[in-house]
């Protein structure tokens, strides 16, 4: 019988906290990368590349953040590429049929909703899709392909991680200093280890990394962790 582990917010509470100084600097080079727009892959790939290492309890550091090859660059280029597209495409549906309902008021809800209900789900499958960009060699249409899989067969797990992803966004924004320091690594952590806990569904037969179910009063107490 395999001992209980420690969940998936615990985990990446910890994750977090192990790295935190390294995660701050991440951050910062994230939102100078993403600043000019036209290098915000660049940015995906850096951070994504970290935090997928710490989620697997993998060595990890700031030159990880500029280790890229070629096929890591194309996929991020093309996936982001591609979910800015169908959001922008899917956020103009949206308006059109916001001002339908001037006309047809039934008609126009109903579409614009199930519209908005397709944001939410694109949304879920970037929580799996972008970390998935490091961690599988593969085209871009498999991991896309993966992403919708693993929300359509985990809705509740994928939602939970969108939601609080969202909250620390917002948390971040609201204080300017959150967004500054840590923001987006927390986020990348959280999608990380989200991931690579929902893949263990799956991944059967291999012998699973010791993780340590560290708890409240080991904050307080690190000394007494090793």
């Amino acid at each position: 019988m395999q001992d209980k582990e420690p969940g998936l917010f615990r985990k990446w509470f910890w994750n977090t906290y192990d790295y935190l100084g390294t995660l701050i600097v991440i951050n910062i080079l994230w939102l100078l990368l993403a600043l000019p727009l036209v290098t915000l892959p660049l940015a995906f790939a850096g951070l994504f590349r970290v935090t997928g290492r710490i989620a697997a309890y993998e060595e990890t550091g700031i030159r990880d953040f500029f280790a890229h090859t070629r096929g890591d660059l194309r996929r991020s280029f093309l996936l982001c590429g591609l979910y800015a597209g169908v959001l922008i495409l899917l956020a103009a549906n949206v308006l059109f049929y916001v001002r339908l309902m001037v006309d047809w008021p039934w008609t126009g809800a109903i579409l614009s909703g199930v519209m908005m209900w397709l944001i939410v789900f694109v949304c879920m499958t970037a929580v799996y899709a972008l970390p998935l960009m490091l961690r599988e060699q593969v085209p871009v249409r498999q991991i896309v392909r993966t992403g919708v899989f693993l929300v359509v067969d985990n809705p509740r797990h994928a939602f939970a991680l969108l939601l609080a992803g969202s909250l620390v966004m917002a948390f971040s924004l609201a204080s300017g200093i959150g967004l500054l320091f840590l923001g987006l690594g927390a986020i990348g952590v959280l999608f990380s280890t989200g991931l690579r806990e929902t893949l263990k569904r799956y991944e059967q037969g291999e012998a699973g990394v010791l993780e340590e179910a560290r708890g409240w009063r080991d904050l307080l107490r690190p000394w007494g962790y090793s």
